[in-house]
């Protein structure tokens, strides 16, 4: 068995729909297992729903109604058997029956709670499922929709459930299982679970994704492959760096690494359930099927130090950060200053990306936003502090920097002519990350490209 995920891009239109069914065609012989996204932006318009009725507008039912009408035609330009046709049209008329009850009934209490937000927001992919196996099964091919409240077993964290692995794993292998046995293709809906009662929950971001990493592992899939639309992880991003090249392997460590710094395909969080249990996981193309992807790794192939020019995986990098510098002697020798500082940042909810410290000096980077005004009034009471905007960071991200002499001096060679404000490299040495100027940003990383990948 496999397990395939099918991204919302993936199935935004017939065209889209087509592509991948015939995508499922050619694993038949893998017994597949298929996961799927809400088509396009349906995730988004839901969410639009329930934004117009939390500010008591109006506008909700037009929006419905628009979603009704896209998945309609989608179900007739997609599955094509009659049969099949009446079967997916049942099921999605059912949920969209239910969005317009859960609408009108919030709308005349003018409150949406969490677990009515969750109710709504799974019909996406509760509608998605059923076009894609109707589609499968209009081509011939064994497919059946299966409901993801009757799979996945989660708490009551409405927004952000959490998945019960072991209940999971047992409805996974008395379901799931049997209809693999019996040359049928199951095709479940991600993103969505439900509670020990049967109470629809969401499983937060990277839901889908999680959704197919958890199956993977319940049922000890041969592999799990993430179908995008993109060719899988580059050493940069393509849009800055034309020749930004395709990785073939990459750590699960490097991949979490770029999620974090802004660029990662995948959550680490949904993808860690298979990774640890150690089943591959390759990120593929689903608009480009003969490319090959990237394939994510629990551990690094190489032991020992690798050549410069190897070192690295992938660079990253984030606009529109500010850079905070904190002065103040009464920090030599003196216990609880950090303290104090980070209460403040506590308090103020704001996040800190990197940190680099001296005897009396305290730098950070976070989100360049109004709020960085409070922290340096609040911290000018027991310091001298300094704020920079308009900054951005660029990662060097890459298990291997660790074990490598000579990278640090390929970066700094590369950034001969830009300024930069700050340098930290992390305490398991997966990135080596610098601060520069935002307008230097672009050189700043096509050179550094050129000199750790090119040469």
């Amino acid at each position: 068995m496999i397990v395939m995920k099918f991204g919302g891009t993936s199935v935004k239109n017939s065209e889209a729909v087509d592509r991948v069914s015939g995508i499922i065609a050619t694993r038949i012989d893998k017994n597949p297992i298929v996961v799927v996204s809400a088509t396009g932006d349906t995730t988004d318009r839901l969410v639009d729903i329930l934004d117009l009725i939390d500010c008591n507008k109006k506008g909700a039912i037009d929006i419905v109604n628009d979603i009704e009408k896209k998945h309609q035609i989608l179900i007739e330009e997609v599955v094509t058997d009659k049969d099949q046709q009446s079967l997916a049209l049942g099921k999605v008329n059912a949920e969209l029956s239910r969005l317009k009850d859960m609408v009108s009934a919030m709308e005349k209490l003018g409150d949406v709670s969490l677990r009515s937000r969750d109710s709504v927001l799974a019909i996406g992919e509760r509608m998605s499922a059923p076009i894609l196996a109707g589609s499968l099964a209009s081509r011939g091919i064994n497919a059946v929709n299966v409901d993801p409240v009757e799979v996945i077993e989660t708490d009551e964290n409405f927004g952000m459930a959490k998945p019960f692995l072991n209940e999971t794993e047992t409805r996974c292998k008395n379901i799931l299982v049997p209809l693999c046995k019996d040359q049928k293709i199951p095709v479940v809906g991600g993103f969505v679970g439900a509670t020990s009662k049967g109470i629809v929950t969401t499983l937060g971001r990277g839901g889908s994704d999680l959704t197919a990493s958890i199956i993977a592992k319940s049922v000890n899939a041969e592999a799990l492959e993430f179908w995008k639309d993109v060719d899988g992880i580059l050493t940069a991003d393509p849009r800055l760096v034309k020749d930004a090249k395709l990785l073939s392997t990459i750590t699960f460590a490097e991949a979490s690494e770029l999620t974090f710094l802004g660029s990662g395909v995948l959550h680490p969080a949904s993808i860690q359930p298979a990774v640890e249990a150690g089943i591959p996981v390759t990120v593929r193309n689903s608009y480009k099927p003969e490319s090959e992807g990237t394939k994510i790794l629990l551990k690094r192939l190489y032991e020992s130090s690798v050549p410069a020019n190897r070192a690295a995986a992938s660079i990253a990098y984030k606009r529109n950060q500010a850079l905070i510098s904190i002065y103040s002697t009464r920090m030599i020798g003196a216990s609880g200053f950090l303290r104090k500082v980070f209460e403040v940042f506590d308090r103020l909810n704001i996040s800190v990306d990197h940190i680099a410290t001296s005897e009396v000096n305290i730098t950070v980077t976070v989100e360049d936003q109004d709020l960085v005004k409070i922290i340096a009034r609040e911290l000018g009471e027991i310091a001298t502090v300094q704020v920079t905007r308009n900054a951005a960071i660029i990662s060097i991200v890459g298990e291997a920097l660790k074990t490598t002499a000579g990278v640090a001096a390929r970066v700094f060679s590369a950034l001969t002519d830009i300024n930069v404000l700050f340098i930290t490299h992390s305490g398991a040495s997966t990135n080596l990350s610098v601060v520069v100027e935002d307008e230097q940003l672009n050189s700043a990383v096509l050179k550094l490209h050129e000199q750790l990948f090119n040469k």
